[in-house]
C-alpha cells in the first residue's frame, strides 16, 4: 500500500527507535495529499517532537477496524504549517506491507500482571502469557489456581515498558490446563475497543525491528 491510498478512516501510530529504547505514539490522520500523510503533531511533555536526529529510526503502522494493519518500516517526518495549523507530515520511499493476520493471531508477552476476579477488590499476581485479537492467556501458581474457576470474569492489568503502554484486559475464562510449574487459564475477551489489535500490531512491529537489528 502507498501512503496516498490512506484516508482519515485509518488509525495510525509511529514507533521511534533509538538504540535499545523504543517509544510508540499514536496520532490522528487529518488529510492525505499525494504521497504525504498529514497528522496531528506528535507531542511529548506538551512539546511538539522533532525527528531530525540521525540516531533514531522511524516506522509506522496504519489500519482500519477489523482489517489487518500495514507497516511502513522506514518513514520520514517533518513539520509543516498550513493556515496557521501545525502538522507532522509523514512520507516514505517504501510501500506499506500488510501484516498477515494469522501470523499475528497470538503474540507472546510474558510480563507480570495484576488480576481481579468477578469485579472483586483482591488483586492477585499473574503472568500475562500471550494476547490475540479475541482473547488472552494468563499463568498462575497452584496456590492462586484454587481461587479461579471456568466462567469467572478476569480483569488483567499490566505495563509493557517496551511499548510504554498500560494495558487493561477483561475476559471470561473458558479453559484451564497445567503448563509446567504453572496453571494456564485461557480467556475470551469481553470488552476491548480495539486495544488488543493495536497492541498486537505494535508488538509485531517491535519484533520485526529487533529482527532487522540482529540481521
Amino acid at each position: 500500500m502507498e501512503i496516498k491510498e490512506l484516508s482519515t478512516q485509518y488509525k495510525m501510530s509511529i514507533t521511534i527507535s533509538n538504540g535499545q529504547s523504543q517509544m510508540t505514539l499514536p496520532s490522528v490522520i487529518c488529510m492525505v495529499s499525494g504521497n504525504k500523510l498529514y497528522v496531528e503533531p506528535f507531542m511529548h511533555n506538551d512539546v511538539i517532537l522533532s525527528f531530525n536526529s540521525p540516531n533514531i529510526s522511524l516506522s509506522m503502522i496504519a489500519y482500519e477496524d477489523e482489517k489487518a494493519p500495514y507497516i511502513w518500516k522506514s518513514i520520514t517526518i517533518e513539520k509543516e504549517v498550513i493556515e496557521n495549523k501545525i502538522y507532522h507530515v509523514i512520507t516514505s520511499g517504501l510501500s506499506g506491507v500488510r501484516i498477515n493476520r494469522r501470523e499475528n493471531f497470538r503474540v507472546y508477552v510474558g510480563l507480570d500482571a495484576k488480576a481481579t476476579i468477578n469485579g472483586g477488590k483482591e488483586k492477585i499476581d499473574v503472568i500475562i502469557k500471550d494476547i490475540s485479537e479475541t482473547g488472552f492467556a494468563v499463568l498462575v501458581d497452584s496456590a492462586i489456581q484454587a481461587k479461579i474457576n471456568t466462567n469467572d470474569a478476569l480483569l488483567v492489568e499490566f505495563f509493557d515498558p517496551a511499548q510504554e503502554q498500560f494495558m487493561s484486559l477483561l475476559g471470561r475464562i473458558v479453559r484451564g490446563a497445567v503448563l509446567e510449574k504453572y496453571y494456564l487459564f485461557g480467556c475470551r475477551t469481553l470488552k476491548d475497543g480495539g486495544m488488543s489489535r493495536k497492541y498486537i500490531a505494535n508488538k509485531q512491529l517491535e519484533k520485526r525491528i529487533n529482527s532487522m537489528r540482529k540481521g
